[in-house]
């Protein structure tokens, strides 16, 4: 593309060409506005798998994770507490290398000390292990939330920890917060990596994500550092202290993804998923909610309520996702007909002829839930 201020160079330059010979700037003007109305290219998709305890359901999530997913950054170590304990991870190695796909490992650093002591040669060191088990590894990634007072200090650690790096065939790529987005070294610190993730989720407590806050979040990092970016979205459920039950819903996360298709931000070019969930993690979306966002799919949840002979005159009251999308399940069943014994399990309790759940269930797709009984004659379930 050519500057606004080169066309006018341009075009003062190029009044007296040749009758019939388009000016140079108009040239250069008409291929700017055919090029400004072609699409940018469509966003790329990876994951992070972020697991301490590799679980037989996790290594089987690599196979069942969308094709989309054009890489993994996997945590393989961990510099956590005062005493920046070093904790190596238990990956599964022979599922990585089976999945076929791009892997990065990821050291995590707690954000609250100095990085004093810590190197990328211990997560490096893994990194060329799994590389010599056939496993296709991209490079190396830094989760380092510290404060934005301690940048200058992080820069510093970066440029001398990529200058080790040097000749290991490896790209530096680092985690980022919005916040950081204030200080006059961001520049210098988004120029260092080769990659900059950016996280707009889990930023301000108590909130996990809202759409609109995640977009000013990417409009203020693309404008402080000038730079191309990925940006991190959520796919967890998390529970504060208080009890509070926070949540990354599939239609809120998508509508931040659409307007980033729609109004594309200077600078963004793909999209990091936290987390890759699998059958042995409630608190992350199924793969098939994954990739139904990730395709821009329609999000409307499929929940089945049904009555299951259970013998001896009971029948189990049972909800079924028969969709791909994870959803709540309803807060209130009615029943009809003659009841002589009304319970309910796993939240629900009777109500007169209902049952009620304070905090329904969220029940991903496929997952089937018993979450009552009932004894009774000539006993069906009102449609709602």
């Amino acid at each position: 593309m050519t500057s606004p201020g080169n066309l006018q160079q341009h075009s003062t330059q190029d009044w007296g060409a040749p009758r019939g010979v388009l000016p140079w700037g108009a040239l250069m003007l008409a291929l700017g506005l055919a090029c400004s109305r072609n699409p940018p290219p469509p966003l790329t998709h990876e994951a992070y798998v972020w697991q301490r305890d590799w679980s037989p359901e996790l290594s089987g999530a690599l196979a069942e994770a969308p094709p989309e997913l054009g890489a993994l950054r996997v945590l393989a170590r961990e510099r956590s507490g005062s005493a920046r304990t070093p904790v190596d991870i238990g990956v599964d190695v022979e599922s990585l290398a089976r999945s076929g796909r791009e892997v990065v490992a990821v050291m995590r650093v707690d954000g609250t000390a100095p990085l004093d002591g810590i190197s990328l040669e211990e997560v490096a060191v893994h990194a060329r292990a799994w590389k010599a088990r056939g496993v296709r590894v991209r490079g190396l990634e830094v989760d380092h939330d510290c404060a934005t007072p301690a940048l200058p200090r992080y820069a510093d650690w970066l440029e001398h920890e990529r200058a080790l790096l040097q000749g290991q065939g490896l790209t530096l790529s680092i985690t980022a917060l919005p916040t950081w987005a204030s200080s006059p070294e961001v520049k210098r610190l988004a120029s260092i990596p080769d990659d900059v993730v950016l996280q707009v989720h889990a930023v301000r407590a108590p909130t996990l994500f809202t759409p609109e806050e995640a977009q000013r979040f990417v409009e203020s990092w693309s404008k402080a550092t000038g730079r191309a970016f990925r940006v991190a979205l959520p796919t967890y459920r998390v529970r504060l202290r208080d009890g509070t039950r926070l949540s990354a819903e599939p239609r809120e996360v998508a509508r931040l993804l659409a307007l980033l298709r729609e109004r594309p931000v200077p600078g963004v070019t793909g999209i990091l998923w936290f987390r890759l969930g699998h059958r042995g993690d409630p608190d992350a979306w199924s793969p098939s909610t994954l990739q139904a966002v990730v395709r821009g799919e329609p999000l409307t949840p499929r929940l089945t309520p049904r009555l299951v002979d259970a013998g001896g005159g009971t029948r189990d009251i049972v909800i079924e996702n028969t969709g791909r999308v994870d959803a709540e399940a309803p807060a209130r069943l009615t029943l009809n007909g003659n009841l002589e014994v009304l319970d309910g399990v796993g939240g629900y309790a009777p109500h007169g002829a209902s049952l009620v759940a304070r905090t329904p269930p969220r029940l991903r797709a496929g997952e089937r839930r018993v979450v009552g009984f009932v004894r009774g004659t000539e006993v069906s379930l009102a449609v709602p």
